[in-house]
């Protein structure tokens, strides 16, 4: 996907469209790739997104958000909990004792 942000008109981009839809539509794949990729590419998200979903008028900056709560709703239900933590070394030579 980051080819079709890099460039939305180079080679395999029904491709590449196809996996962005997949990555709104599947439940376990949180939003958070596309809110890197989108703001990794700001000149051209909202070219993908436009003719991802055929609307000439969509913005990221005014649309994207609301575009994730309504595909992703159940992310957005609960607070996000971090996926990883980082721990001392103290905590950690105390979890290696039990």
């Amino acid at each position: 996907m980051r080819d079709l942000f890099a460039d939305p008109d180079g080679p395999g981009r029904k491709y590449r469209q196809d996996l962005l839809r997949t990555y709104l539509r599947e439940e376990p794949i949180t939003p958070l790739p596309i809110r890197r990729l989108a703001a990794t590419h700001p000149t051209t998200v909202d070219t993908v997104f436009r003719r991802l979903l055929r609307q000439p008028g969509f913005t990221w900056n005014e649309h994207g958000d609301a575009l994730l709560r309504r595909r992703k709703p159940w992310y957005y239900e609960v607070e996000p909990r971090p996926g990883v933590s980082v721990i001392g070394d103290r905590l950690s030579e105390l979890l290696r004792v039990q």
